[in-house]
């Protein structure tokens, strides 16, 4: 966890200080603090940090903030509650990969769940990265269909013989085959 960095929006000044303590010892580092909920999300926006800790009576909307910096993949999310009997925000998370602990924490528990809530966070935005470039590279098969299919019909062609005419016209105006398939679509010339 060595070079981490993290936002902190926790008012209690006692609280604030047994964060920072417990996370600089295992050599995190505090790059921006939030007076309340629209102020928080604004410097988290703009610092980028790798984890993000909010306490649920930090001013403002806090399961909101938390939703939208989870939402936009900014940093990883941990709430943080004063002890209660009740707590309160342990239902609205049941399906969220944000987590909540209850103040006051034990240092090695707290340094222990936000390195397995960061790595989670890492993976989690592996996978959509992954899942994006798939998404991209479906839509380009099909828009490579797709003008294989106006090719047969303008030709009279097979379906393999229209592939092979876009590879090789890809290939004598060095374009890659989607770029050329996306001209075909707009009604430029084979």
């Amino acid at each position: 966890m060595d070079g981490l960095d993290y936002c902190l929006g926790i008012p209690g000044t006692a609280e604030r200080r047994a964060v920072i303590a417990a996370l600089s010892l295992v050599g995190m580092q505090c790059v921006g603090e939030g007076r309340d909920c629209p102020h928080f999300l604004r410097i988290v926006r703009s610092v980028q940090p790798q984890v993000v800790l909010m306490e649920l009576s930090l001013p403002g909307n806090v399961m909101e903030t938390a939703a939208i910096i989870d939402q936009e993949a900014v940093a990883a999310v941990l709430l943080l509650e004063k002890q209660t009997k009740e707590p309160k925000a342990a239902l609205a998370l049941r399906d969220s990969p944000i987590m909540l602990l209850s103040l006051p924490v034990n240092d090695q528990v707290l340094t222990s769940v936000v390195d397995v809530l960061y790595r989670e966070f890492q993976r989690r935005k592996n996978i959509q990265s992954e899942l994006q470039t798939i998404k991209d590279r479906l839509q380009g098969r099909v828009i490579i269909e797709q003008a294989k299919g106006l090719i047969m019909k303008k030709f009279n062609l097979d379906e393999q013989q229209a592939y092979r005419l876009l590879q090789k016209k890809s290939m004598e105006m060095r374009t890659p085959l989607e770029k050329l398939a996306q001209a075909v679509m707009r009604g430029n010339k084979v």
